[in-house]
């Protein structure tokens, strides 16, 4: 295996990885347990100051294995039984007693939740405190959400790992910022089939979330069921179907697992369940899907390279639309060229969609996000592309990807730190 192939296979492995719930709360609930595992004993009270991303765009999604929504029922669950040590699924412990005890610890006016609106980074942060009868645990995570960098009990330093905020969130200087379509269309076809194995685990487990959704015996309610029954074999359609589905029941909490991309459950489900949809109707083999999958991944992976781990745009949309793009082009029997048209197709469909923070209407978002991408695939497949250096396109799509990341990250600062501040205005109204 060459360094380019290995470096890839490594970020690979280590971006796709399961999930219980949505991240934005999943991640104040891993720090609330760091924190808490710090120092051990019965949690008290609860302080966590999170970025303005987590605290405005996290308070209507569901938690695994409860019927609450919330930061604070977050840190609540995370400090009195998160499992630290199980990063993003630091939730799979939680019972009806737990769920009971937390909601009643989160409505005691002892956690609490600061909101940074303030500062002008655009990028995760948390910072908790959790005050126990054995003492004070603190734990700070920065950058991506189980990146833990500080650590304490008592005033005795545990992990300490130097950052700075801002320089933190800076991309550029990470490793798959030296990336290109051409070196994740290499993986894709050159990397050994065994070595793409541990994909079926997206394949399973996002399946499974989706078929959540169908097994349901109210027809026609939500919607992946809407979707589905006027999908009357339409490819495209049913792909649609099945990824609102998946979202549907992510969203709403249901304590199963997604196989995340890049730090993101609901863009693991975007980047594979309409190829894997999409395969079954073409009737392609697992090693061709298991390629499309690595493909997409890796694609994903680098827009939200590009327009930042934490973006002011949708990454559902904006980023894993271009893995569906590129990963539906090699089932459809597409090379390179191709690939560069699909996502050059797809980009001046989804430029500039915005993240408006995870609830149940995510759903159709994802959906949208994987009907254009397979409809600009089946056109690039067709030799059509959208002629090069107009407007946001490039050349190519290394081009245009970072024409894009460059604006989502710069261009949209101030528009995002707004519609953080609207956010929160409206959610402080609503309660």
């Amino acid at each position: 295996m060459n360094e380019n192939l290995s470096a890839l296979h490594h970020i690979l492995q280590k971006e796709v990885a399961p999930a219980l719930g949505c991240t934005g709360p999943t991640a104040v609930s891993y720090v609330a347990a760091e924190a808490a595992s710090a120092v051990g004993g019965k949690p008290l009270k609860v302080a966590v100051k999170v970025d303005r991303h987590i605290g405005t765009k996290n308070s209507d999604v569901g938690i695994p294995g409860t019927a609450a929504v919330g930061l604070k029922m977050a840190a609540a669950l995370g400090a009195l039984v998160g499992d630290a040590a199980a990063g993003l699924e630091v939730l799979h412990k939680v019972t009806p007693e737990s769920e009971k005890e937390a909601l009643s610890f989160s409505q005691s006016g002892n956690v609490t939740v600061d909101v940074d609106l303030e500062t002008d980074i655009l990028g995760l942060f948390m910072d908790c405190t959790v005050t126990t009868d054995k003492g004070v645990g603190r734990a700070v995570v920065v950058k991506t959400h189980t990146n833990l960098v500080y650590r304490e009990a008592n005033g005795q330093v545990q992990v300490d790992i130097p950052y700075d905020r801002r320089a933190s969130m800076n991309e550029t200087h990470d490793e798959m910022a030296s990336y290109r379509m051409a070196d994740f269309y290499q993986y894709a076809v050159e990397m050994p089939l065994e070595d793409l194995l541990f994909l079926r685990k997206a394949v399973t487990m996002n399946k499974a979330l989706a078929q959540t959704i169908f097994d349901r015996k109210a027809k026609g309610a939500g919607f992946g069921l809407s979707m589905m029954g006027r999908a009357k074999g339409d490819m495209v359609r049913k792909a649609k179907a099945v990824t609102a589905a998946g979202a549907e029941a992510r969203m709403e909490g249901f304590s199963l697992p997604a196989m995340s991309c890049a730090t993101s459950g609901n863009v693991g489900l975007t980047a594979s369940l309409p190829l894997i949809s999409m395969a079954e109707d073409l009737q392609c083999s697992e090693e061709q899907l298991l390629r499309a999958l690595a493909l997409s991944f890796l694609t994903t992976i680098c827009v939200k390279n590009r327009i930042g781990r934490v973006s002011s745009m949708c990454a559902c949309v904006t980023a894993a639309s271009q893995g569906i793009a590129a990963g539906a082009s090699m089932l459809l029997g597409g090379g390179l060229d191709c690939i560069n048209r699909a996502v050059n197709n797809t980009v001046v469909n989804i430029f500039g969609v915005v993240c408006d923070g995870a609830r149940l209407a995510c759903a159709l978002k994802l959906s949208s996000a994987a009907g254009v991408a397979l409809e600009c695939a089946m056109m690039a497949r067709d030799g059509v592309m959208t002629p090069a250096n107009e407007g946001v396109v490039a050349e190519n799509a290394d081009g245009t990807l970072d024409f894009m990341g460059d604006f989502a990250q710069h261009g949209m600062a101030g528009s995002d730190l707004a519609l953080c501040k609207a956010l929160y205005q409206k959610q402080n109204g609503r309660s």
